[in-house]
């Protein structure tokens, strides 16, 4: 009896919890799979890649907010369905001319491009993940499975690895965007002033995706003036503290 409400519960639980949205993204104009598509649940922040025909499966649940994105092409955002399979079409970023299409993949895109394709293996490799089968009489894969590998040393590795991997290629982007020369051009900071204000005013990487050029720019500003506020401020009472000091004397 236990043993049929613990079956019961994980069966239950699985199909809640463990429900994975699957599917393939391909170019939107040439309709081809594309490899290693990053591929995001905003609401869990996992993220998985596709592979080379395109594939991609990651646990969702209905509803949630699924972000995809490439190196040269748009950035897209779909919701999660009941039927758990997602077709989904990436448009390049491309200039358009009379004759032909000149697609501009900057320094970070094609570095990204790179990087992404030379540990692809690395970054597709994927954890086992419990499942339901009807087949055979029925029954459950991956319970020991899926606990036993997340104990092993190769999977420790990989998971830091694609942490790792996503911040810097997060860091990478933000550094496109919120560079050096930016910043002494409408801060007028330069040398050690510099690195000390975009240091203290680092930027987000959700951010840096989302501003349009005018709000980065908006941004940089009131963070000076309130760097400029701060240090006056600093200075005012260093200042009273050195008159109050030769008042006393």
């Amino acid at each position: 009896m236990r043993t049929a409400l613990f079956i019961l519960f994980l069966s239950l639980f699985f199909s809640v919890h463990g429900q994975t949205l699957k599917g393939t993204v391909v170019d939107g104009e040439t309709l081809k799979p594309l490899h290693s598509v990053t591929i995001m649940n905003v609401v869990t922040g996992q993220t998985v890649t596709t592979d080379e025909q395109g594939y991609f499966s990651i646990p969702a649940a209905a509803g949630d907010a699924i972000s995809f994105s490439y190196p040269g092409y748009h950035i897209i955002q779909r919701q999660a369905t009941e039927a758990m399979n997602l077709q989904v079409a990436l448009l390049p970023l491309t200039v358009r001319l009379p004759e032909y299409i000149l697609r501009d993949y900057t320094p970070f895109q094609k570095d990204s491009i790179e990087l992404t394709t030379l540990y692809s293996k690395e970054l597709n490799t994927k954890p086992i993940k419990p499942s339901f089968s009807s087949a055979n009489g029925g029954g459950f894969s991956g319970l020991i499975g899926g606990p036993v590998q997340k104990l092993s040393k190769s999977y420790k590795q990989n998971k830091r690895f694609k942490q790792n991997f996503k911040k810097d290629m997060e860091q990478k982007y933000i550094d496109t965007r919120y560079t050096p020369l930016l910043v002494t051009t409408l801060t007028g900071f330069t040398g050690d002033s510099l690195a000390i204000f975009m240091n203290t005013y680092p930027m987000e990487y959700t951010f840096a995706r989302a501003a349009t050029d005018l709000e980065l720019k908006m941004w940089i500003r009131d963070n000076y003036k309130e760097y400029r506020k701060r240090k006056n401020h600093s200075t005012d009472v260093s200042g009273s503290s050195s008159d109050s000091l030769k008042n006393q004397k």
